[in-house]
């Protein structure tokens, strides 16, 4: 294996490692996944869209957390290295800026892609405990129980036994709970009698999820071309006004001039987030098929790579 490419995986490993041990990362990710399972606990009002409601709050949950997670681990990962001065130690070594920043986005992709297979198991559940003319499924709550004493209690022994990381450990406990949890109630109803898997889950929810996370890999790119430069809670921000810009960005061309130059260039500016946007297509009873996905995800790497090269050339061109 050529050097380059061991040094590439080696910054890769050291980022990854230490984006999954941050305290915040597993605070995100619980919280993401608690509010989406309990928020549709918590409606007191259905009017029969009981499935529609918990697919909505899922998805909306899911930007939400994922826009401060991608906003927090790119300034964890490269902001706060930048003002410490313990990216001169890497830079002291053999080590390209190219390669740098791009390990630092494939940590912060496979953070968000974890990110977003733990959100869309807590959709599934979500949509699965949901209640029925307001009657809740006891045996699914109990089991709902179990997941952060899963997560939780090994993670807590071994640390305390081999001093290793309580919060990989949690984290991978608390993945692993929630799919436990998924295969087991969608093997059984809610009197816990025996039904055919995947009959009461909505399978809907995970290409909507993984679309979603496509917008969310878009928006750690732009987190990470402004990390060099800016601070958290500013990168957060940011990312917001993109986020709900990008949104409403067909209403926003509408009011520019009747000028095709400027709308030619608010469409290459502006992320067209409502292409990532599924919850109007599921409403309708509508499934997302794989073309749509696919092209999706043709634009979302175009637009990741247009401003992956933006961020380089600024950080690049940055004095430390």
């Amino acid at each position: 294996m050529p050097q380059c490419i061991r040094q590439f995986w080696a910054l890769t490993g050291l980022a990854v490692t230490e984006l999954f041990r941050q305290p915040a990362s597993f605070l995100l990710i619980l919280s993401s996944a608690a509010c989406t399972v309990l928020a549709p606990l918590a409606l007191s009002f259905q009017l029969g869209q009981e499935t529609h409601l918990a697919l909505d709050s899922s998805l909306a949950f899911e930007f939400m957390f994922g826009i401060i997670l991608a906003g927090y681990a790119a300034c964890a990962t490269l902001h706060n290295e930048c003002q410490s001065g313990t990216i001169l130690i890497v830079f002291s070594k053999p080590v390209s800026r190219l390669m740098f920043f791009l390990a630092k986005y494939l940590a912060i992709a496979l953070l968000i892609l974890f990110f977003v297979f733990c959100s869309g198991a807590a959709s599934l559940l979500a949509g699965r405990l949901s209640p029925r003319n307001f009657e809740f499924d006891t045996l699914g709550l109990r089991l709902l129980l179990v997941i952060p004493l899963i997560a939780i209690i090994p993670a807590a022994l071994i640390n305390y036994f081999t001093r290793r990381s309580f919060i990989v450990y949690a984290l991978l406990g608390f993945s692993l709970a929630l799919i436990t949890v998924v295969f087991t109630l969608g093997m059984i109803n809610g009197e816990g009698h025996r039904v055919a898997f995947g009959s009461l889950l909505d399978w809907r929810i995970l290409p909507a999820c993984s679309l979603e996370g496509i917008a969310l890999l878009i928006l750690a790119a732009i987190a990470l071309s402004l990390a060099s430069r800016l601070t958290t809670p500013t990168t957060i921000a940011i990312l917001a006004v993109v986020l709900f810009s990008g949104l409403i960005s067909d209403h926003l061309i509408t009011l520019l001039p009747n000028s095709e130059t400027l709308r030619f260039g608010l469409r290459m500016i502006l992320p067209d987030i409502q292409a990532f946007w599924p919850a109007d297509r599921l409403a309708g009873g509508e499934s997302l098929s794989l073309a749509m996905i696919a092209h999706a995800a043709a634009y979302g790497i175009a637009y990741t790579f247009g401003i992956l090269c933006l961020g380089y050339a600024a950080f690049r061109n940055r004095q430390f």
